[in-house]
């Protein structure tokens, strides 16, 4: 009998058309000009088990940092996994981690921050998309704050020296450039750890095709119109509007009262063809 609090479901949400048409280049960039020796994931960490034995798997409860920490544990199943609660994911991560912490046996550290996400938002404002679209207020390693306040300053309190972790050269420009410029591995002098990036140049496909291969659950945020797991109030995204207003509409109520916006529903009539049809109410 399967648990509520996961899911199998082979046909999760599509990554969005836009970032389906850059993902093969960007990783294709990545990987010819990857700034270390590419290894197979498995192998990176070998590796990185041999050279640093206290690596810990940074895990968010995504199916990215998943795959790594299930591929980890075939090594090490006592590996020190650590989670972040900032106070602020999706109700369905909570319960994801605590059912595949139960279900692993895992060696969980969870850490939390010392300031909140709604203090954190009062001091600096809502993260904004980056580029083009808007400027972050950013910390020294050009984190918008909020990623600074709960997620890197507690892992700096917590001294972890070495981490395994899920990012993939095709989520993003910034990512794709952290593969040519520093490779797959390698020390980070700001968040003073050693990195390690085992499914780094894998594609959105390949992560959900190891998911299926070896029957792992899944976040079930993923069924719910999500491409991406991370904090629910999270302004600093395109479209976050849309996705989070289908998912979970009376947190989207709340989050647009607190930023004193209307939400898109307020936006019916003069700009009925700005809405996406599926908006519920």
């Amino acid at each position: 009998m399967s648990d509520p609090r996961v899911s199998f479901d082979l046909n999760p949400t599509p990554l969005p058309a836009n970032l389906a048409r850059v993902e093969p280049a960007r990783i294709k960039y990545a990987t010819e000009n990857c700034a270390t020796t590419i290894y197979s994931a498995e192998d990176l960490i070998r590796k990185a088990l041999k050279e640093q034995p206290d690596t810990a798997v940074s895990w968010s409860g995504g199916k990215d940092s998943t795959v790594v920490l299930h591929m980890a544990l075939q090594q090490k199943p006592d590996i020190l996994v650590n989670f972040n609660n900032t106070g602020v994911e999706f109700p369905e991560t909570y319960e994801f981690i605590a059912y595949i912490t139960e279900e692993w046996d895992l060696n969980l550290l969870t850490l939390f921050p010392k300031k909140s996400f709604w203090a954190t938002v009062d001091e600096y404002g809502f993260p904004q998309v980056r580029g083009k679209y808007g400027n972050r207020k950013r910390g020294k390693d050009g984190r918008p704050m909020c990623c600074q306040v709960l997620k890197e300053e507690p892992l700096r309190r917590a001294k972890l020296s070495s981490t395994l972790t899920g990012i993939t050269a095709g989520e993003s420009r910034v990512r794709t450039f952290t593969f040519t410029q520093f490779g797959q591995f390698y020390y980070a002098k700001t968040l003073k750890r050693h990195q390690w990036h085992p499914i780094g140049l894998w594609s959105h496909a390949d992560v959900w095709a190891y998911h299926r291969d070896h029957n792992i659950p899944h976040n079930k945020i993923y069924d719910k119109g999500h491409h991406r797991c991370g904090c629910w109030p999270c302004t600093g995204f395109l479209e976050w509007k849309k996705y989070i207003s289908k998912s979970h509409p009376r947190m989207y109520r709340a989050l647009m009262k607190k930023k004193g916006e209307p939400t898109l529903w307020e936006f019916r009539g003069e700009y009925e063809d700005c809405l996406p049809d599926e908006v519920e109410r």
